[in-house]
């Protein structure tokens, strides 16, 4: 690829200036662009070698309705930024090892989209969209959706690499959209992380995105054994009973109906705590667009919260050595008076298994109400997951005779963070009834990430937070053997 020079020849002859003039006007150009190129050419035959290029500003130039006196002027100063930098350091990442006439090509880009800080929109959001000036969202908001979008693919290795945009080219993005006008990618970065722009929040929206869609697949095994109960606030509210105390009464000859009153059980709702932890993410990293390392920030935060709401989940169940937090009675959640301990430790069995399942069935609520709760699932620790399996398999053999044999098939929940390995739990539905809930605080059921520009460092600081908590609403639906 033919170099242009970095100084002006002498005034071309008129002869030479009527022929780069005539090759220019044939491929779609203003005719005063050939004195601008033929300024710097020793023949016109150099056209050759650049005629892919002038083909690629008419096609921009055309697509962008560029007036002719405009793009005089763009490409006669990107071919002299081009040669008053040649032998210097290439500190655009985008640009390192591209040809001379490819740098001038993304220099007119750059100018044509910074003086153009709101171009026509159209969808789809593509690189291509991008270096043709002409970003695809229907408006601030939804541009900023799309990249979020498009970055946590890249993060989770989903991205199209054609069409993906690098960290450096999305900052150039949310910087020109600021009203800024960086020189380079690398400028953009330090402009979009340090001054006012969504490049921040597409960051944290990426990796928030990121974690979400990972922490769906690694969700602690407990939490299928507990519900969600909604928190607006962090405040701790109150439940009411109001089933079996609105059983309807007898209505005698005179039609007189009897008024119940509610039952206030009083048991106390999970209350969102805040948790958190935080990280850097330098300019470097940002510009280099290092995919690898948003990957491990991402693994990392999924494994923590993880952990964090295996933790949480784990808190009202190991409470008391085990037997569970205080209910409103002022007792434990497993205790003799609440029909869910067995009296004597016993090994997993077919005969252990039965007596557990028959306490559930005859729970009683506290107006003599029959729960008549039907076992779902064994919930252990993982010392005893085989031997969990093997009485699921034999009870299920039982049942051969009967109509629908499937029917009362236990799930085996297996929980890693239970301390006991010989305690197990049968417990019902948690989708139908109360018993072990978690709450999120405006059910954030994920880590939200929020940002703030780097003081001692030049990049940008990030905090994951979560507020989530979690205790037994009742304890009637759960029935904990303390093994052997």
């Amino acid at each position: 690829m033919l170099d242009f020079k970095k100084t002006p020849s002498g005034e071309p002859s008129p002869r030479f200036l009527a022929q780069v003039q005539m090759r220019v006007r044939k491929i779609g150009l203003p005719s005063e662009l050939g004195r601008v190129l033929a300024l710097r050419m020793e023949a016109p035959k150099d056209l050759d070698e650049h005629e892919s290029f002038l083909s690629g500003v008419s096609n921009f130039a055309k697509a962008n309705k560029i007036a002719a006196d405009d793009l005089v002027a763009y490409v006669e100063q990107a071919i002299s930024d081009e040669t008053s930098q040649e032998g210097d350091e290439v500190e655009d990442p985008e640009e390192d090892g591209a040809s001379p006439t490819a740098r001038i090509m993304n220099r007119i880009i750059s100018m044509v989209q910074a003086d153009r800080p709101k171009p026509k929109a159209r969808p789809g959001l593509t690189r291509a969209d991008m270096m043709a000036g002409i970003p695809g969202a229907p408006g601030r908001n939804g541009q900023r959706t799309q990249l979020i979008q498009m970055l946590s693919d890249r993060i989770d290795g989903r991205a199209n690499g054609a069409d993906a945009m690098s960290l450096p080219q999305i900052a150039m993005a949310m910087a020109r959209a600021a009203g800024h006008h960086p020189r380079s990618l690398s400028d953009a970065v330090r402009m979009a992380t340090h001054a006012t722009s969504d490049f921040p929040q597409v960051l944290e929206g990426a990796i928030a995105n990121s974690v979400a869609r990972r922490l769906e697949q690694v969700m602690p095994a407990l939490l299928r054994a507990s519900h969600v109960i909604s928190a607006n606030d962090y405040r701790q509210g109150k439940l009411l009973d109001l089933s079996a105390s609105g059983i309807p009464q007898e209505i005698g000859e005179g039609g007189e109906i009897k008024h119940v009153t509610i039952d206030e059980r009083g048991e106390l709702k999970p209350a969102p705590r805040d948790f958190g932890s935080g990280f850097n993410i330098s300019n470097k990293a940002l510009i280099n667009d290092n995919m690898s390392m948003f990957d491990q920030i991402s693994t990392r935060m999924t494994a923590g919260a993880n952990e964090r709401l295996r933790q949480v989940l784990l808190e009202p169940l190991l409470a008391n050595g085990g037997l569970g937090h205080a209910m409103a009675d002022g007792l434990p959640v497993f205790h003799e008076s609440h029909g869910n301990l067995a009296a004597a430790g016993a090994a997993l069995s077919v005969t252990s298994l039965s007596a557990a399942r028959i306490a559930l069935r005859t729970q009683k609520g506290s107006q003599g109400e029959l729960y008549g709760y039907e076992p779902w699932a064994l919930v252990v620790p993982p010392q005893l997951e085989t031997q969990a399996q093997q009485i699921v398999a034999e009870i299920t053999a039982a049942t051969v005779s009967e109509v629908n044999p499937f029917s009362g098939t236990l799930e085996v929940i297996v929980e890693a963070g239970l301390t006991n390995p010989q305690a197990w739990y049968l417990i019902a539905n948690p989708g139908m009834h109360d018993g072990l809930a978690r709450s999120y605080l405006n059910d954030g059921s994920s880590p939200t990430f929020e940002s703030r520009p780097g003081w001692h460092s030049l990049g940008l600081e990030f905090r994951m937070v979560w507020a989530l908590d979690a205790r037994f609403v009742a304890a009637s639906s759960w029935y904990k053997n303390p093994g052997e």
